[in-house]
C-alpha cells in the first residue's frame, strides 16, 4: 500500500536489496527521492554478500553525506513478513525517534526481502505514518 505523494510531505519510503549485486537501484533512488537517512531496519543487518552488511552500506551513506542507522530494534523475530519486534518497548521508542526524524526529512527503511508484501517493513512504514503522517512509498 502507498500513499499519495504531496510534493510538501515528507516521505517514508522502504526498499529490499533482495539479491542485488550492486547499489545500482539504491543510488538511484537516494537521488530521485532526496533521501537523506537510511534506516536499516533488520534484525542482524548482515546478508549473503558482504556489500549488504550494514558497516558496507554504512561507508556507502557516509559518501552521500547520507545518515546511516542501523535499529536492530526494528527488527522482526516472526519469521515471516508480520512484524513482531524483539522488544516492543525499544521497539515504541525506536518508532517515535525514527516519526520525528521523518518529519523534517525523507528516509528509507532498509531490509533484505525485496517484495514490500513478504517483508515487515512494511508494517514498520504504516506505523510511521500513524506517528508522522508521513507519506509511504514502496520501491522495488
Amino acid at each position: 500500500m502507498s500513499y499519495s505523494i504531496q510534493s510538501n510531505q515528507n516521505l517514508v519510503l522502504t526498499f529490499g536489496y533482495g539479491n542485488r549485486k550492486s547499489y545500482d537501484t539504491l543510488l538511484e533512488y537516494i537521488k530521485k527521492y532526496n533521501i537523506t537517512c537510511i534506516v536499516d531496519v533488520r534484525l542482524s543487518p548482515r546478508a549473503w554478500s558482504r556489500k549488504w552488511y550494514g558497516d558496507a552500506i554504512e561507508k556507502l551513506c557516509s559518501s552521500k553525506n547520507i545518515t546511516y542507522m542501523s535499529k536492530t530494534s526494528l527488527g522482526n523475530i516472526s519469521g515471516n513478513s508480520h512484524w513482531i519486534p524483539p522488544e516492543q518497548e525499544e521497539a515504541d521508542k525506536t518508532l517515535s525517534e525514527i516519526a520525528e526524524i521523518s518529519k523534517g526529512e525523507n528516509i528509507l527503511l532498509l531490509c533484505a526481502e525485496m517484495n514490500c508484501a513478504k517483508c515487515h517493513r512494511t508494517e514498520i512504514a504504516h506505523k510511521l505514518h500513524e506517528l508522522s503522517n508521513a507519506t509511504v512509498k514502496h520501491l522495488e
